[in-house]
């Protein structure tokens, strides 16, 4: 079956996080990823770890999977050309180098352009393209801090903790996956391609729209409130008996449901509970209430009743319990993949479920310049031109599988 986005070729030249995520995601559903490193180790996140898997970085496998990998300088000039000519057959670049980078090295969007008039170009950085953060470098941590995520996160009452995943790299090479696939569609009709500038303290603002919304509307600054959530009540964790349980009541309705079930009927009709906006204003004796009921069961039994009730409930799981997790099991939602060196290693598939065209792990992650030859071989350069670059080290050629 042929896949969604087999017909578009991908210039990666991301390193790291949030650029091979948006190339992953191409990649999954199609795309020839052709991932573009550098001869002196290739990828910075080659080197993160432990874990490895028999020498390779366990962070980079999981992350870099449907690429090719073609070592290249492109501090040469004949690295350049060899980049150009790669570029006259591809649909998108993807970089995420310091601004400014990829003007001095002479492959930037106008240069691309001139080439290439179809081409789509994606740059992703910390603070985007202009402004007076333009050159800061921004890792994650940083881009967290700046946007006012880590001030909402974290412990009641405690200071702000990082969030426990690098989600400001995920959201910006997620809206970078869908903005490249915007621009594709609108190129459709205009036959010319354009460039993206995605920020990563943009791409937080997105996702944190609401807190914003929220302080914009009534003017106080929001705060870290643990497992709980300002716009609802109850919508947190709760202890039980024997663990801890999430539990979310969306509605006012479900409120009643929820009242009844829990054997508290008297608090549904009860003014300081009675609309969310209510309960919002007496959230701690509400919580005090709650917690108390909660604490006279088990979790499972907890479970069993609010199920049958139809309220959102689920539990406290770690990682371990995710990976043995019977929905991710009944869902095949671990993928299998045989790596030459990682060997035999379980990966995330495909998040999203296409009927017609499902994506697919369709290669491992690449060694370090593991496609060089393949790919010159087909844009034409012939086997002795390899090899003289090879000898002058312009590209670097892993030994075949």
């Amino acid at each position: 079956m042929r896949q969604a986005l087999a017909d578009l070729t991908v210039l990666d030249l991301s390193h790291a996080l949030a650029g091979p995520f948006a190339s992953t995601m191409l990649g999954d559903y199609g795309a020839d990823v052709i991932k573009i490193e550098s001869l002196d180790g290739g990828d910075m996140a080659r080197r993160w770890g432990p874990p490895f898997y028999g020498g390779e970085s366990a962070y980079f496998v999981n992350l870099n999977r449907n690429k090719r990998s073609i070592a290249l300088d492109l501090k040469a000039a004949a690295g350049r050309d060899l980049f150009f000519s790669l570029l006259d057959r591809a649909d998108i670049v993807i970089e995420n180098l310091r601004v400014g980078a990829v003007e001095k090295l002479g492959i930037d969007y106008a240069r691309c352009r001139a080439r290439n008039a179809r081409i789509v170009y994606a740059s992703i950085s910390g603070f985007g393209q202009d402004g007076p953060y333009r050159d800061r470098a921004a890792l994650d941590l940083v881009v967290q801090a700046e946007s006012g995520m880590i001030s909402v996160t974290g412990p009641a009452e405690g200071a702000g903790v990082r969030c426990g995943i690098s989600i400001a790299d995920i959201t910006a090479g997620m809206i970078a996956a869908f903005s490249v696939m915007t621009a594709v569609h609108a190129r459709e009709a205009s036959g010319r391609g354009q460039h993206i500038d995605v920020s990563m303290l943009e791409g937080q603002m997105s996702i944190l729209s609401g807190v914003i919304g929220t302080f914009i509307a009534d003017g106080e600054i929001p705060r870290p409130m643990g497992t709980a959530y300002k716009a609802l009540l109850p919508y947190q964790t709760f202890r039980t008996a024997t663990r801890d349980i999430a539990v979310g009541v969306g509605s006012d309705r479900l409120w009643q449901v929820f009242c009844r079930a829990i054997g508290l009927a008297e608090l549904a009709d009860d003014a300081r509970f009675a609309t969310n906006a209510a309960r919002a204003a007496n959230r701690p004796a509400l919580v005090d209430a709650l917690q108390a009921v909660f604490l006279t069961k088990s979790y499972e039994e907890w479970e069993s009743i609010l199920i049958r009730a139809g309220v959102p409930v689920g539990a406290i799981n770690t990682i371990a319990d995710l990976v043995d997790h019977p929905q991710v099991r009944a869902r095949g939602a671990l993928v299998e993949s045989e790596h030459p060196t990682a060997g035999r290693i379980r990966l995330v598939g495909p998040p999203a479920r296409l009927s017609e065209t499902p994506g697919a792990l369709r290669r491992p992650a690449p060694r370090l310049g593991e496609h060089t030859r393949e790919i010159l071989s087909g844009i034409g350069v012939d086997a002795a031109e390899i090899a003289r670059h090879e000898a002058a080290g312009v590209i670097a050629c892993a030994a075949p599988r």
